[in-house]
């Protein structure tokens, strides 16, 4: 088969995106297999990082020189104070702090597939409120990236609100999250009408449309949107459909290590590729390249060049 080639680079883009979600803490143990109710099993290493969708996003972006914004809310807590330190080393510009309560953390098991299975603790960054927006001017991006994590429960509803300040130019990025099958239907419906490119992977597409095959589930949202939809399949790489076609961008094998925070990364890049106006196929095939470099670390921090 023959190699599809890409110019993925650092951008020099003024299109900027604001990127909603959350920064937990990760702790990453690595076992053979998840537990049966009742049994033990023994880790082989443990980490302890700063993730969540919205910082894993921001860090791509940042290293491809994309112009964005962070949104993530940070509290007050232990949690929080960790996120706030390596927020400051990362040389992220922080727009939510000192909030009242901390912040999640999520333990991470990843087993020796490099599947991973998360048990989250919610903290504040999965409860958003309307005064958290007062200083946020929408008309100023072109993307905006929403994470499903931050769209259940009234969280849901004070984002909603807050998207109708968007322009009508302005093009929402959802990534639905695992947590797609908790999400309210009529908040989905509504988001779904507000020019949106479905950025997800297999499972979660298919959770979204309540489908079993993956080409139909992707033309069935793509007709609700009438937005590109973008489904990330591993190794295999990017399912996409824009305009009423479907396309595969294939991806490349390389050794896998987990695939924490790959679909954060191949978001990322996919972000960066359309602030630099290139196609959907190549921001999909940028996407690719990003991927595959986060599945050969641990834990999702990567350096791209």
């Amino acid at each position: 088969m023959q190699k599809q080639e890409t110019n993925f680079r650092k951008i020099k883009s003024q299109k900027k995106v604001l990127v909603i979600g959350s920064a937990v803490i990760d702790v990453i143990v690595n076992i053979p297999k998840l537990p049966a109710s009742g049994e033990d099993v023994f880790s082989s290493s443990q980490e302890v990082i700063v993730g969540g969708c919205a910082y894993n996003v921001g860090n791509i972006l940042q290293q491809l020189n994309a112009s964005y914004d962070l949104m993530i809310p940070i509290g007050n807590g232990p949690n929080a104070a960790q996120i706030s330190k390596q927020m400051k080393s990362d040389n992220h510009s922080q727009m939510l702090n000192d909030l009242d309560g901390d912040n999640g953390w999520c333990f991470s098991m990843v087993e020796d597939s490099g599947e991973r299975t998360f048990l989250t603790v919610p903290g504040i960054e999965n409860n958003w409120q309307e005064e958290w927006f007062e200083k946020i001017n929408f008309l100023i991006y072109d993307y905006i990236y929403l994470s499903g994590y931050s769209f259940e429960g009234n969280s849901a509803k004070v984002l909603l609100n807050q998207l109708q300040n968007k322009n009508k130019e302005t093009t929402i990025i959802f990534d639905p999250s695992p947590r797609v099958s908790a999400m309210d239907k009529g908040d989905l419906k509504t988001l779904l009408e507000m020019d949106t490119i479905i950025h997800c992977n297999r499972d979660e597409l298919l959770s979204l449309c309540e489908q079993t095959d993956i080409e139909t589930g992707a033309k069935m949202i793509h007709q609700k949107t009438h937005k590109p939809v973008v489904v990330t399949l591993g190794s295999e790489g990017t399912l996409f459909v824009a305009d009423n076609k479907i396309k595969i961008c294939r991806g490349k094998e390389v050794p896998l290590v987990d695939t924490i925070g790959a679909g954060d990364a191949h978001t990322g890049a996919f972000i960066a590729a359309l602030l630099d106006e290139q196609s959907i196929e190549t921001a999909c095939m940028w996407g690719n390249e990003a991927a595959s470099k986060v599945v050969q670390v641990q834990g999702g921090n990567v350096t791209l060049f």
